[in-house]
């Protein structure tokens, strides 16, 4: 009897226990996407007989979402199965009214990493590590610290200005007059307040900060004491204008989108720092190179971009911002549990089940 046939767009790592034993039960068929003209007559013949598809991580984003495929689909394809914990809501609509099941991944595996990169960027935000870290070559420690102790930090282009060339001590306290602050005892509003959220919670608060969740709904009592560390609920990011720092968590939604604009950015009581890890289109780019150059916006680490891929050009060379390219959950053991885990809510479907983390 032949195996049901799984198609995988995208990778994962073919050693897993996991994996062997899933290709043990089914024909996996492995495939990389062009052009949607072409993956349409690929469902329409040599796929025509699947039964679920493994989606890796950047799924059918290169093709305008499944649903631009959807009236192509084969007739047994039960589930799409993402790699990843955001999903794109219109194609889970759209499958849904199919009857295909969609799932992902809970964010168990992403919350620790992603929680790892936010305390980075934000001890970077208050200590300015990275303007010293920028001397590669270092011939004398007490001279960069000089070097650094006059002039103003050039705001429009985002550079320390007015390197001292003279020698002399400086304790290093100040950059340009920007402080070299510790970020215990200042306060962080998180925007999206989930498994990540609550995560990058209890490492900010670790690390001495005073914590504000933004939720559209506040944690029952019994759940705020579970989080082992005091938090303040506020129910929109307008109600914590006393924030030192603000993460952005949250999914995209047409409710998040432009969540922090030029408003709320002028809104905030002070000068103040801005971290995503959650959406890019929760933050309109522009108003934040405006604060930037205003000096409202003292720092911004981005991992993801309104325009993704693409970075809007007025956020490079920076040093008051650092960019990584959506590398947050990017461990090898978070890409472990993504396959995995996929690979049981396949398992599960085709053998009956609803689905482990079904979203439609």
């Amino acid at each position: 009897m032949a195996k049901p046939q799984v198609l995988f767009i995208g990778e994962l790592n073919r050693t897993l226990p996991e994996f062997i034993d899933f290709q043990s039960k089914y024909d996996c068929i492995f495939y990389t996407l062009t052009t949607r003209e072409e993956f349409i007559s690929k469902l329409e013949t040599d796929f025509k007989n699947i039964v679920a598809i493994y989606a890796a991580w950047l799924g059918f984003l290169p093709i305008g979402g499944f649903r631009s495929v959807i009236d192509h689909s084969p007739a047994n394809l039960k589930i799409i199965a993402l790699c990843s914990v955001g999903y794109d809501h219109e194609d889970a609509d759209v499958l849904a009214k199919h009857g295909i099941t969609m799932t992902n991944v809970p964010s168990d595996g992403a919350a620790e990493p992603v929680a790892e990169l936010v305390l980075v960027n934000a001890i970077t935000s208050f200590r300015q590590f990275h303007l010293y870290s920028q001397f590669r070559n270092v011939k004398n420690t007490l001279k960069i610290r000089y070097q650094h102790s006059a002039g103003e930090f050039d705001k429009t282009t985002g550079k320390p200005t007015s390197l001292s060339d003279s020698n002399g001590y400086y304790f290093g306290h100040y950059i340009n007059n920007r402080g070299c602050l510790s970020p215990r005892g200042h306060n962080v509003a998180i925007v999206g307040f989930g498994n990540i959220g609550q995560c990058i919670g209890k490492k900010l608060s670790d690390a001495g900060m005073n914590v504000t969740y933004i939720k559209r709904n506040k944690l029952s009592s019994e759940q705020e004491n579970k989080l082992g560390y005091k938090v303040t609920y506020k129910a929109k990011i307008e109600d914590a204008t006393d924030a030192d720092l603000v993460v952005i968590a949250c999914p995209a939604t047409p409710e998040t989108f432009h969540l922090i604009n030029k408003d709320v950015i002028d809104s905030m009581q002070k000068p103040f720092r801005i971290v995503n890890i959650g959406r890019g289109t929760s933050i309109d780019e522009q108003a934040l190179v405006d604060g930037l150059k205003s000096g409202k916006v003292l720092f911004a680490g981005l991992d993801v971009f309104e325009e993704e891929p693409k970075v809007h050009e007025e956020l490079l060379n920076r040093e008051d911002v650092v960019l990584t390219p959506h590398i947050g959950a990017a461990t090898v053991e978070n890409f472990d549990y993504t396959a995995t885990r996929s690979l049981q809510n396949i398992d599960d479907v085709i053998n009956g089940g609803n689905g482990l983390s079904r979203v439609n």
